[in-house]
């Protein structure tokens, strides 16, 4: 009869996926992943292989977390807004200015190999669908004049989030990230353009 293992590999993927969010997947070496993880070395290759399997784990269990941030009782210019305030309040009230996962791991793409960096792609696409989505059911709303360029839009807000982001990795003001969220806002000319007081989502 097998053994059953002493540990939980969610608990370890979780644990990893924090050394990976805060120090990167370059820099984060196996001393860290056994010592954040408590695993031992035969234990961590004979369940995740190596060290981008293991990445790969994490990576997928960070974007479940993400995709969890998207509103979902919110449509339209409504839930554009919303969202970009999430992402400015996370970047910006996180004391360890992490950032975020998916920007970092873009920033390292050239370190990872293609079936990594495809994760990552796929992650940075589902952003700009989420976009897409809520400015075609902005448009069908009313809320959208016919000539706005949706594909154009999307890129913007796209990028305007990963900004924010970055911003956040970057230790910037306060300041300078929520002005970046009300900005893109303001340039949709919808509800909620401007700065909201900080509070709870």
């Amino acid at each position: 009869m097998a053994r059953p293992r002493a540990y939980d590999p969610d608990d370890a993927v979780t644990a990893a996926m924090r050394v990976f969010w805060q120090k990167g997947y370059v820099a984060t070496s196996m001393s860290d992943i056994y010592a954040a993880t408590g695993l031992k070395p035969g234990n961590l290759y004979a369940t995740f292989t190596d060290k981008e399997s293991l990445f790969r784990r994490a990576f997928e269990a960070y974007g479940a977390q993400f995709r969890a941030t998207l509103p979902q009782d919110r449509r339209g210019l409504r839930a554009i807004g919303d969202w970009l305030d999430v992402q400015a309040r996370l970047a910006s009230e996180d004391p360890d200015r992490k950032g975020c996962l998916i920007v970092n791991t873009l920033a390292e793409r050239e370190a990872l190999s293609p079936e990594t960096q495809a994760l990552a792609d796929t992650r940075l696409a589902e952003i700009k669908d989420f976009f897409a989505g809520a400015l075609r059911e902005a448009r069908s709303d009313g809320e959208l004049e016919a000539h706005v360029d949706l594909a154009a839009t999307a890129d913007f807000l796209t990028g305007s989030v990963l900004a924010i982001m970055a911003l956040g990795r970057a230790r910037a003001p306060e300041e300078m990230i929520w002005n970046m969220a009300a900005t893109a806002k303001e340039a949709l000319k919808g509800p909620g353009s401007s700065r909201p007081k900080k509070g709870p989502v």
